[in-house]
């Protein structure tokens, strides 16, 4: 009775230091920052090698402090440990790549994104850096073509993710839409002879007819989108009244629908839903922030 009772008084101290670290420490540290540096560092130390070694948030605040003190080997350092220690979370990854991009070093972050894409669980994981990857490649390395080919190659693998045809067409708008019109319509057509669910694809193929309206240099292409626009919506009609007749779609192609439901929802977002005929040129912009889980930083990104 007495090394149970001696047990449990040495698990509630365990609980109460794990406690005030993880709710304190960081607010105590933050005070100690005019007053003790190394007060600061022994707090952080402290904190993540004895009390929360698989703690992220911890760990983050700590690679931030040292990298504000100029101690960028030692930021590094940490991170590194902690996606040693707890493996497979996107946000350490990421926080490792943007410390390299904050001090001048893209090859390695590009490197990060890079293993961390050819290394996904799965797909979806994949796709998700590579879309990471490539808007590394093109908005800070200025690199279009090596932007472009990270995207065509991660639609190869995974043709059942709509963000990577929206973040390829937003690549491609980049550029002066007369002059790179062949690119643009090749994106469009390897959305709509993709897998994707119907109603995803009407929305790519309403956009393509809307493209060439505004853009398009061929009247000939203009009048074969509408056709096929036009195939399109007889097919999604077709599908509809079979779903109204009790007809039941296979399990996991109703499990991609959903997944797809997001991005379809945001891109029949706000111009369509008035006017058909409108153009809103941010429409295939896409908000990570939801689909990943930006705001927790314990799982790895969704299957």
């Amino acid at each position: 009775m007495y090394l149970l009772t001696r047990a449990v008084q040495k698990l509630i101290i365990i609980c109460l230091g794990v406690f005030f670290f993880l709710n304190f420490s960081p607010k105590y540290a933050k005070y100690l920052e005019n007053h003790s540096i190394e007060g600061v560092r022994h707090i952080y130390k402290k904190a993540c090698k004895t009390h929360l070694p698989k703690k992220p948030m911890v760990h983050f605040l700590w690679a931030a402090f040292e990298e504000q003190q100029g101690n960028i080997e030692e930021a590094r350092g940490i991170l590194q440990a902690l996606e040693e220690a707890v493996p497979g979370l996107a946000m350490v990854r990421l926080r490792r790549v943007s410390l390299e991009r904050r001090h001048g070093n893209l090859e390695e972050a590009e490197s990060l994104l890079q293993d961390a894409m050819n290394n996904g669980k799965n797909a979806s994981e994949a796709s998700f850096y590579a879309i990471k990857l490539a808007r590394q490649l093109f908005k800070v390395q200025k690199s279009l073509q090596k932007a472009r080919k990270v995207l065509v190659e991660a639609i190869e693998r995974d043709q059942q993710s709509p963000r990577l045809y929206l973040n390829l067409l937003e690549l491609e708008y980049s550029s002066d839409v007369k002059q790179n019109e062949e690119q643009i319509l090749s994106c469009f057509d390897k959305a709509l002879s993709s897998p994707l669910p119907i109603e995803t694809r009407v929305t790519f193929s309403q956009r393509k007819v809307e493209f060439l309206e505004d853009f398009g240099s061929d009247v000939n292409k203009l009048m074969s989108a509408y056709d096929e626009h036009q195939t399109l919506l007889k097919e999604q009609e077709s599908t509809k009244r079979k779903a109204e007749n009790g007809s039941q779609e296979p399990e996991p192609k109703k499990q991609r629908t959903d997944d797809t439901a997001a991005v379809t929802g945001h891109m029949m977002a706000g111009d369509m839903q008035t006017n058909h005929s409108a153009y809103n040129y941010n429409w295939y912009q896409y908000n990570y922030q939801n689909p990943w889980n930006y705001g927790q930083y314990y799982p790895p990104p969704p299957t």
